[in-house]
C-alpha cells in the first residue's frame, strides 16, 4: 500500500477506505462521511455508506464524525452526541428548513469539554479558494482533532480539512481520499507553514 503524500507524521492514501481501512492504525478517526441526504442533488451523498463505521471502529478505539440531525438515528447508539451549533446556516435540510445544527457522533472515550461548539455559519464559512461541495470549517475539526490524543484518522479526507488541522496542532495523522484531486488538493494545503494559534 503505497501512499499518495508523506511527509512530517502526515499520510494520504489515494483509494477506497474499504480496502485500506483494515491496514491502517490511529487512536481516533476524526470525519466527514456522506450523510444520505442527497446533498445538492450529488450521488456520492445518496445513501449513507454503513459498511464505514465497523471498519473504522476496528481502526481506532474512538470514531467522532459529523451527521445531519436527520441521519444520526439511522447509526447505532453513540456513546456521546457533541453538537456543532452554526447559526445563519445557509443549507436547507431535507425538510425543507435551514439546519443551524449539526450533531457529531462519538464513539468510544472521552469528547470535548464543553461538548458543543458555536461557530457561525458565515463567519466560519470556508474561504479556500477551491471546489469542494461540502467542506468544513477549520475550527470545527481543530477542535475535534483537539480532544483526543495520539494519531487522528480521516477516511473521508475530501480537502483534507481534519489533516489541515491535525498538523496546525502539531499532530500525526492518515488520510484515505477515493478521488485523486482531492489528494492533490489536500497535498497542496498541507505543504503551507503552519499557522499559529
Amino acid at each position: 500500500m503505497q501512499p499518495y503524500y508523506e511527509h512530517a507524521g502526515i499520510t494520504i492514501y489515494h483509494g477506497d477506505c474499504r480496502e485500506i481501512l483494515p491496514h491502517v492504525k490511529a487512536d481516533c478517526v476524526v470525519t466527514d462521511p456522506p450523510y444520505g441526504v442527497g446533498f445538492r442533488g450529488e450521488e456520492w451523498d445518496a445513501e449513507i455508506p454503513h459498511w464505514w463505521l465497523p471498519l473504522a471502529r476496528g481502526a481506532a478505539p474512538v470514531v467522532a464524525f459529523t451527521t445531519a440531525p436527520t441521519t444520526m438515528w439511522d447509526y447505532p447508539r453513540p456513546d456521546w452526541v457533541l453538537c456543532w451549533y452554526r447559526p445563519a446556516s445557509s443549507s436547507r435540510s431535507p425538510s425543507g428548513g435551514f439546519n443551524h445544527w449539526s450533531p457529531v457522533l462519538v464513539y468510544g472515550k472521552g469528547s470535548p469539554s464543553p461538548d458543543s461548539i458555536n461557530l457561525h455559519a458565515i463567519q466560519h464559512a470556508q474561504r479556500t479558494g477551491f471546489e469542494h461541495p461540502s467542506p468544513k470549517p477549520e475550527a470545527l475539526m481543530r477542535w475535534l482533532v483537539s480532544a483526543w490524543e495520539g494519531t487522528i484518522l480521516d477516511p473521508f479526507m475530501g480537502s483534507g480539512t481534519t489533516l489541515r488541522a491535525a498538523k496546525d496542532l502539531g499532530r500525526e495523522v492518515i488520510g484515505i481520499e477515493i478521488e485523486e484531486r482531492y489528494c492533490e488538493i489536500a497535498a497542496s494545503r498541507l505543504a503551507q507553514e503552519v499557522f499559529q494559534f
